[in-house]
């Protein structure tokens, strides 16, 4: 159960990182956090034993292994630490924390190189067993702790400032708890040193496990956000998409851009989306021409007929004098000026617009603006 926690969260870091590889790699702003999460990955899957025992089929010794994966975890602990701090605006740190780094991991190969030969580099049950001394460790767990912790605090620190946005928000918190998770095993292996008791041990891995999840958790979340955000985007283009083709039809010059349907599919998304609503729009003034008040006096009638709720009765309503005017355009009538604000009342931003226009899509499909569609006939209004 303990292992299946750490192997199910470096699984999820390594799932989070191909995931986000493309824009890691494409955006500067992103590249360093990328960077970050695949060192964390790394460092953590060569602690695994299965990743040991393919690194010991390699490498001549297990006590190179050992060297290798601590010097490589100071590099990790740095690189994460740099990324926040750069992500904070504290760039003037970057020489102290790599210095830092660098002296840290000459110190380790030091006491390792003036240890007595020993097999691995692991804390002893007892001092008979040869390896590395104890300074070794106290200053790679004081590094880790160190560097961790200010990275969970920096993170939280962060997150409650009022121009982060919400998903960002909770995603350096999830970050900044994952961080400070690593700072509790660091001060779990502490215990250990400091007493060689078996209490300590088992937790090792289960801490780990919660540590990795919390942090591919908070990698994650503003990516699934945005992916939520653009199937939203692509429910609403494809929603409005029955209104949109019959108002286009009768008015096309209001359409921004002609083209292939290969070409359009190039573009992003929101930008169709926008080109969307901006042509609804565009069209809706075209054809308010031919309606006259009277048609529109008949419209709101007509729903007020009908059980509609009272939030989708204005709806409805332009649904019906969309519908009229499409009849009247259809039969040829001529346009006149038009002194009704028929269009409606404009919107506070482009969220507010979309939600509008989607209650309009909505009852232009319903049966009281088919049954008002049925009942018109002849050159009317």
């Amino acid at each position: 159960m303990l292992t299946g926690l750490e192997g199910a969260g470096i699984i999820a870091l390594w799932a989070v990182a191909i995931v986000r590889a493309p824009q890691g790699i494409r955006s500067r702003e992103q590249r360093p956090l990328w960077f970050a999460i695949v060192v964390i990955a790394l460092a953590m899957s060569m602690h695994l034993d299965p990743v040991t025992a393919v690194l010991a089929r390699v490498v001549p010794s297990a006590h190179w292994v050992d060297l290798a994966t601590h010097l490589f975890s100071i590099v990790d602990a740095a690189a994460v630490l740099w990324f926040i701090l750069q992500a904070a605006r504290r760039r003037r740190h970057t020489a102290l924390v790599f210095g830092a780094a660098v002296a840290v991991m000459v110190a380790l190969v030091l006491l390792d190189i003036g240890a007595a030969p020993h097999a691995r580099n692991q804390i002893t049950p007892s001092p008979d067993i040869p390896s590395v001394p104890d300074a070794y460790w106290w200053i790679f767990f004081a590094f880790h702790l160190n560097a961790d912790t200010i990275c969970g605090v920096v993170c939280w620190r962060h997150s409650r400032r009022d121009s982060v946005p919400p998903s960002l928000r909770y995603g350096l918190r999830l970050f900044g708890t994952g961080i400070l998770l690593a700072s509790l095993l660091w001060v779990l292996k502490l215990g250990y040193l400091g007493t060689r008791s078996t209490v300590f041990a088992p937790l090792f891995s289960p801490v780990t496990g919660a540590e990795a999840l919390f942090i591919a958790s908070g990698v994650a979340l503003p990516f699934l956000i945005q992916m939520r955000a653009l199937l939203g985007y692509r429910r609403s283009h494809r929603s409005l998409a029955p209104l949109w083709r019959d108002l286009i039809t009768a008015a096309p010059d209001v359409v921004l851009s002609p083209g292939n349907r290969l070409r359009a599919a190039a573009v992003p998304i929101q930008l169709r989306l926008y080109r969307r609503v901006i042509e609804i729009r565009d069209a809706m003034i075209v054809l308010r021409s031919y309606v006259a008040e009277a048609t529109a006096e008949q419209a709101r009638r007509h729903v007020t007929g009908h059980a509609v709720p009272e939030h989708m009765a204005d709806a409805h309503i332009t649904a019906c004098w969309l519908a009229a005017a499409l009849h009247s355009r259809r039969i040829g009538q001529t346009p006149r000026a038009q002194s009704l604000n028929l269009a409606g009342g404009g919107a506070h931003d482009l969220t507010e617009e979309i939600s509008y226009l989607l209650r309009i899509a909505a009852a232009y499909r319903s049966p009281v603006v088919h049954d008002y569609r049925a009942s018109l006939s002849g050159p009317t209004r």
